[in-house]
């Protein structure tokens, strides 16, 4: 019987193989994806999910000040 934690990360591969193959996505995704599958899975997690707050916070703010309440 497969170890499930395989199987999940066959279907992870699957899944960034495609979106890197999707011809909608950017050039600047498929070089983050590239990036972060030959990096420890833990820093490039812990890296995008800072990246992914201050990319938030930045929209936030733009859309704040062009929608001012």
């Amino acid at each position: 019987m497969a170890d499930p934690s395989t199987q999940r990360d066959g279907e992870d591969m699957i899944e960034m193989i495609t979106i890197l193959a999707h011809p909608a996505t950017s050039y600047w995704l498929r070089d983050a994806i590239v990036s972060a599958i030959e990096r420890d899975p833990f820093d490039a997690e812990r890296d995008a999910l800072v990246l992914a707050e201050l990319l938030g916070r930045r929209l936030d703010a733009l859309v704040a000040r062009h929608f001012p309440l």
